[in-house]
């Protein structure tokens, strides 16, 4: 017995030694800007709280999206971009890259028109519809509104921010949750953190740190301990190798549950269609539902949930699933956004309906 408890011992403390070490050679590597992707490799296992702190000490490192998305800023460039355009009527689009990306090529065959993008990286639905909400002082009668709705992102509208449910890139932004209220109503669930200067608070202001946590932990059906707890552990590589593992296990555990019914998303999509396009019309705009359908296996099939119901509704929409099956390999880019060619394809079709 003794001797087994010796040699598991010292099993341990060899595992020590050797994870000390591995911490030192990255430390080393990593000053010297020497093996970045082995350097990353590890990173994306840290904590979702180390990698916010490592980006306050160092906004220069690698994959900081600290600054990203947040709404305020948005809104403040959109409101300054109204103050000094002209009055010719714009398309108002609030998306993501892949809808940045269709229309960056609708500028390239139709640059008379003007573009007026607003977006966050992978952004939710809930993301998208509050920028269309909060935005409405900076759109004009005669102006086209597009909502995107991005297939892979559809399980995030059961949080409350991409730190959440993205581990390996938590872009700290934040953006409300809708529940279904009453007949046809939805409910806004905003967040306590609305800013990056709210963000910057939660480290010198505990009260407002513990209130944050508390509406995570009520609200945000992602947060949990293993892309949260223990961050001490961020010291060992091992450690973050476990955590990689756990964390993203735990999210895809998430998103199954919230397309199984744990969250109404099929509701509250509708919802969202139909509201964004009766406030549009109501202030004299042209609104358009863009659906972008991605290739990552298990995406929610947004053609077979939404069409249906938006040609019911006469809702103008663009499905990309009409112009490209998400099953052709060929029409995406390794990082798996469509193709430019795919780009091209869509701003051709979706040409007639966004033109003012």
């Amino acid at each position: 017995m003794r001797k087994t408890v010796s040699i598991f011992a010292l099993t341990l403390l060899s595992l020590a030694v050797m994870d000390l070490a591995v911490a030192g050679v990255l430390n080393w590597v990593e000053t010297r800007g020497r093996l970045s992707s082995v350097v990353q490799y590890f990173e994306y296992g840290r904590s979702v709280p180390g990698k916010h702190a490592r980006w306050e000490r160092d906004p220069s490192v690698r994959g900081n999206l600290s600054a990203v998305a947040w709404r305020d800023d948005i809104l403040a460039e959109s409101a300054d971009g109204f103050a000094t355009a002209s009055d010719t009527p714009a398309v108002r689009v609030y998306g993501m890259s892949f809808s940045g990306n269709i229309m960056k090529a609708v500028s390239r065959i139709a640059p008379e028109i003007t573009v007026d993008h607003h977006a966050g990286p992978a952004a939710p639905p809930n993301f998208t519809y509050a920028l269309f909400q909060d935005d409405q002082p900076n759109r004009r009668p005669g102006d086209v509104a597009v909502l995107t709705i991005l297939s892979s992102s559809v399980p995030a509208m059961a949080s409350l921010s991409n730190r959440t449910w993205s581990f390996e890139q938590p872009a700290p932004f934040t953006y409300p949750i809708f529940r279904p209220d009453g007949a046809e109503g939805l409910r806004r669930i905003d967040p306590l953190i609305q800013s990056q200067a709210d963000e910057a608070r939660l480290s010198s202001d505990p009260s407002l740190a513990q209130a944050w946590r508390d509406q995570l932990k009520t609200e945000d059906a992602f947060y949990g301990a293993p892309s949260f707890g223990l961050t001490a552990l961020d010291h060992s590589p091992f450690s973050r190798m476990v955590r990689r593992s756990l964390a993203t296990g735990h999210v895809a555990r998430i998103k199954e549950q919230v397309k199984n019914g744990e969250y109404p998303f099929e509701e509250v999509l509708k919802r969202m269609a139909r509201d964004f396009a009766r406030s549009a019309e109501a202030e004299g705009q042209r609104p358009v539902v863009l659906l972008v359908q991605t290739r990552t296996r298990g995406n929610v099939d947004l053609h077979a949930l939404l069409v249906p119901f938006l040609q019911a509704e006469n809702i103008p929409y663009f499905a990309t699933a009409d112009h490209a099956d998400p099953r052709n390999r060929g029409a995406f880019l390794p990082d798996g956004h469509y193709t430019p060619e795919f780009d091209a394809q869509f701003a051709k079709a979706i040409l007639p309906l966004i033109k003012p």
